[in-house]
């Protein structure tokens, strides 16, 4: 299971151990997802997660991404840069996404910039409003506590592990070897604290 789809059942398990009402939770963009995003707000849970977009690979990164195109929900449609019309094309469920396309680009002064196609598409998740809140929330002072907080246990137990390369080959032996490198680091770390302290 990959990192995506872990957001809303480890936040939950947290919260549910925690005994809280509310949670907020910080993560890296590796967990970024919009049902899990929509899925924390139904929770009360307050995910801080910045949203994992793809990269802008239109015309070699030269045409206009989906940032130039304005939402309006009350006609669920874009505008285009031109002012434009995108209507709703197709409803796409197991990716959770809708497409969206212009009836007609043709006379568009702004066409260079925008398609080689005959016409623009362009594709909405969707969670997206509950991903835009969620990566509006991970601010960069956020992001940068949860690195001290999170990375330095991992970067540590890899250089531990001689580089972070498991010795054994099947889950059971992995899931040992982990459980022996975070109980070492933990005691380590605990030897540490109690010699500052003293």
């Amino acid at each position: 299971m990959t990192d995506n789809r872990l957001l809303h059942p480890m936040a939950l398990a947290t919260k549910q151990v925690l005994g809280q009402e509310q949670l907020t939770v910080a993560a890296d963009a590796g967990y970024s997802n919009g049902a899990h995003a929509s899925a924390c707000e139904q929770d009360g849970i307050v995910a801080c997660v910045p949203a994992n977009r793809a990269v802008n690979n239109r015309g070699d990164g030269k045409l206009f991404d989906r940032s130039a195109f304005i939402y309006q929900p009350e006609t669920d449609s874009y505008r285009c840069p031109d002012g434009r019309l995108l209507v709703r094309k197709q409803l796409h469920r197991r990716k959770r996404n809708v497409t969206y396309v212009s009836p007609d680009c043709s006379g568009c002064t702004l066409k260079p910039q925008c398609t080689t196609a005959e016409r623009r598409f362009l594709k909405r998740h969707l969670d997206e409003d509950a991903l835009t809140r969620m990566n509006a929330r991970a601010t960069s002072e956020l992001m940068a506590m949860r690195r001290c907080a999170a990375e330095h246990p991992f970067g540590t137990i890899k250089r531990m592990m001689a580089g972070g390369r498991f010795l054994t080959r099947n889950l059971k032996g992995t899931r040992t070897e982990m459980a022996l490198s975070v109980l070492a680091y933990n005691i380590l770390r605990a030897i540490n604290i109690q010699a500052a302290t003293a």
